[in-house]
């Protein structure tokens, strides 16, 4: 028997806390909450994203309050039910080489009150659990850290670093499975590859699952290390025989790649949404082709791509900017052998190309949104060509020159509105002074932004505590690190996390925030 207290995420999302130590006891009681859930999954459940002591629901845009009022009454019988079985195996053993050469080992030895070769012992002598998988695809977060090397996270995350770093979080160990921001201590690295994007089955995808045991041994100091990410070559995304090319890159500027809806459902495994980084310009772009909204489309960053056309057809342009000669949010003809130059421009960062029927790629867990920080596809280079998914029928009369979408759903780029925040997890956290500081400041976005996260400054935000017990994170969620400045989490973010969450950044709105450039202002406001 244990308590359930559920509370919103958001306008789609529930959490809910279910132990207050991340123990073995709730990493059985959390298993025996999502076995019982699958069993009988309430109307519009989407995803269930399991952590250490609780568990993020996300449903359907528009499921009714009153659908999720009878989830937490689930949610709350069951944590009361006795009986609940736990249906999860004892899990497999996975042995995993270390080499004891992290940057933070010392820095460990010191905060334990310990020698290196002490931390190390102890390290090595641990039982660990697989918790959960998240953060990143195949991280896993392992309980049975001696507490004596607990050891608090960075007060600001390192902006990267490199797969197979095994690393200590408060009270948890981990390993980072592909190259990433983070905030962890880093004590050794591992040749283990823990994420291969291009197996065929999930069981291959991930070296390590909820509910398995791992031990560290010590890997012998000598030698080159070699990679720990999967060394096979990128898969190729130039033309496939049977598809027809549309266009060929001849400069990627500052980056194109292909992006769609993105993979939910997969976040349980550490793997983000992923998408468009501005989902409302994406499907403006297939809209003014009638294309369904899932067709694939190019996102472009900022200036410097130029294209060749290979064929005859038709192109839309939606977000910040638009080739040379035209304009934004229009769809235009294409004639074979025009060339498409983007400029630089005075505001905005995301640009997007559709063409009847969607660009073609490689579906990975089934979407060809590009994640190249995980391995999952590459941005586009020079010599690529872009290949069209399939024939539309799409066409205008000769005599209509073009679609343009409304005004009213353009964007301002160089000045967007308040953007809208509902209560994070943690909003108690944060005392009515902090609220008010936060909704009452003007933050600039920093040069430190990408599709993982963007990073504010401004006046320095304090919760009572730095740290939570990590759990799961939505994109939009606005994090406070120790050093008091806001981290809003983007679609390639993490999926869990252990700052504490001020609030979350309409889904809407994330829209506009990804638009913003580096210096920037931003405020915020309270959803109404």
């Amino acid at each position: 028997m244990f308590d359930v207290n559920t509370i919103a995420y958001g306008p789609n999302s529930l959490l809910c806390r279910y132990a207050a130590h991340a123990d073995e006891a709730a990493f059985h009681s959390g298993r025996r909450l999502v076995a019982a859930i699958e069993r009988q999954p309430p109307a519009g459940l989407r995803e269930i994203v399991p952590a250490f002591t609780t568990l993020r629901l996300d449903f359907e845009a528009g499921t009714s309050k009153s659908q999720r009022e009878c989830v937490v009454a689930l949610l709350q019988g069951l944590g009361a039910h006795e009986a609940l079985a736990d249906e999860g195996g004892e899990g497999r053993l996975t042995e995993i080489p270390v080499r004891y050469d992290g940057v933070d080992l010392a820095q460990v030895a010191e905060h334990a009150g310990l020698s290196c070769d002490e931390v190390i012992e102890r390290h090595l002598a641990s039982a660990y659990r697989v918790h959960c998988l998240g953060f990143a695809p195949g991280f896993p977060y392992l309980g049975g850290l001696d507490p004596r090397l607990a050891t608090p996270r960075l007060a600001s995350p390192r902006p990267r670093v490199p797969a197979g770093s095994v690393a200590i979080g408060g009270e948890h160990a981990g390993i980072y499975s592909i190259p990433s921001p983070g905030g962890w201590n880093l004590l050794g690295t591992t040749e283990a590859s823990l994420f291969k994007p291009r197996a065929a089955s999930l069981d291959e995808m991930f070296l390590l699952r909820a509910g398995d045991r791992v031990r560290f041994v010590r890997q012998n100091e000598g030698g080159t290390r070699k990679a720990a990410s999967d060394p096979a070559a990128e898969p190729s995304i130039a033309e496939p025989p049977d598809k027809a090319g549309l266009l060929r890159v001849l400069s990627a500027g500052l980056g194109i790649a292909l992006q769609d809806l993105g993979r939910p459902g997969f976040a349980r495994f550490g793997v983000p949404p992923g998408g468009a980084m501005d989902p409302h310009a994406a499907l403006w772009a297939n809209r003014l082709l009638d294309n369904p909204s899932s067709a694939a489309v190019l996102e472009l960053c900022l200036q410097g791509q130029r294209l060749e056309v290979l064929r005859d057809g038709w192109l839309a342009v939606t977000g910040s900017g638009a080739p040379r000669g035209q304009s934004a949010n229009h769809a235009f003809r294409l004639r074979a052998g025009d060339a498409l130059e983007f400029a630089p421009r005075s505001a905005g960062v995301w640009t997007y190309l559709a063409t009847p029927g969607g660009f073609a790629g490689e579906p990975v867990l089934g979407s060809v949104s590009v994640n190249a920080r995980a391995g999952i596809g590459r941005g586009l280079a020079p010599g690529d060509m872009v290949a069209l998914e399939g024939a539309s029928g799409f066409d205008l009369s000769s005599a209509i020159a073009g679609r343009s979408i409304p005004w009213a759903e353009t964007a301002a780029f160089a000045q967007p509105a308040a953007l809208r925040v509902w209560p994070g997890p943690q909003w108690a956290m944060f005392g009515e002074a902090v609220r008010e500081c936060f909704f009452g400041t003007e933050w600039t976005v920093t040069s430190q932004c990408d599709r993982v996260g963007y990073r504010l400054s401004g006046l320095v935000l304090k919760p009572e505590s730095a740290q939570i017990i990590s759990e799961p994170v939505l994109p939009g969620s606005i994090q406070v690190p120790a050093n008091g400045q806001p981290i809003v989490t983007m679609p390639d973010g993490p999926t869990l996390g252990g700052y504490p969450k001020l609030g979350l950044v309409d889904p809407v709105d994330l829209s506009r925030l990804a638009q913003c450039r580096a210096g920037q202002r931003v405020r915020f406001v309270m959803v109404r």
